[in-house]
């Protein structure tokens, strides 16, 4: 059926307690930050590399989320339209929940969540 989405089933894989609490942490902060003028978008940017160079190096086997990847590109799009980060700090805000609550290796079944 045109339109009809399977579940996908994510697969959790490196994630320790301590990369999840990371994680989540950089996500809120990140979600924080303004978005109102180039400058802050610039800034957005700086701010996502420093969280990407430091889970790389902590925690290099981390994978997350496929939504993870739009949000961390994204912040341009956030800045203009505020329906689209309305849906993307959403679905972050999910994925937050699910770090601080999920054992680790947990696995994760939804329509949208792909890796």
């Amino acid at each position: 059926m045109l339109g009809k989405r399977d579940k996908k089933k994510f697969h959790d894989i490196g994630r320790t307690r301590e990369a999840a609490d990371f994680f989540a942490g950089e996500l809120e902060r990140l979600m924080a930050l303004p978005l109102s003028t180039k400058s802050d978008v610039k800034h957005w940017y700086a701010e996502r590399s420093k969280t990407e160079k430091t889970l790389k190096e902590r925690f290099p086997k981390f994978e997350f989320w496929h939504e993870v990847w739009h949000f961390l590109l994204d912040p341009d799009i956030r800045a203009r339209d505020t329906g689209y980060r309305d849906h993307q700090h959403g679905l972050m805000r999910g994925y937050v929940e699910y770090l601080r609550n999920e054992p680790p290796n947990a696995s994760y079944e939804g329509s949208d969540v792909k890796r």
